[in-house]
């Protein structure tokens, strides 16, 4: 695989990662009165959210495209809810917790596949031989 490919994979990782818990911070401040700089400020949480959508990159490389986006939405949703209730001791319900990582997989896998997705399509167009803005 050429290291563009990687490069690309990181920074959609990252985008990912950074625009779905930055979504669901605001959504809670805004819904559930909760801080939003001790949300933000938490490495724990960082790091969950950026192996969850490095996660993402690994479905999208071993299973087809349909079969990667369902996997991906469903560790967006099960693997952060899971570690916000057991091992960050969340004060929120469940239901609610599973509300806000439901937008958490969306918005992240979409950032994700927009950012996956605009960089190969550069690739084909300089194949192909078009001038690509």
């Amino acid at each position: 695989m050429p290291a563009r490919l990687i490069v690309l994979d990181i920074i959609a990782v990252l985008a990912g990662a950074v625009v779905g818990l930055f979504v669901v911070d605001i959504l809670a401040w805004l819904l559930f009165n909760t801080s939003v700089s001790g949300m933000v400020a938490s490495i724990g949480r960082w790091i969950i959210v950026l192996l969850t959508v490095g996660l993402f990159a690994v479905y999208y490389r071993m299973l087809p495209p349909t079969g990667a986006a369902i996997a991906s939405f469903f560790t967006g949703v099960v693997v952060p809810l899971v570690t916000e209730k057991i091992v960050f001791g969340s004060s929120l319900p469940t239901t609610s917790l599973l509300f806000l990582y439901v937008v958490f997989a969306v918005v992240a896998l979409f950032t994700y596949r927009f950012v996956r997705a605009g960089g190969r399509g550069r690739n084909d167009a300089a194949k192909a031989g078009r001038p690509h803005p």
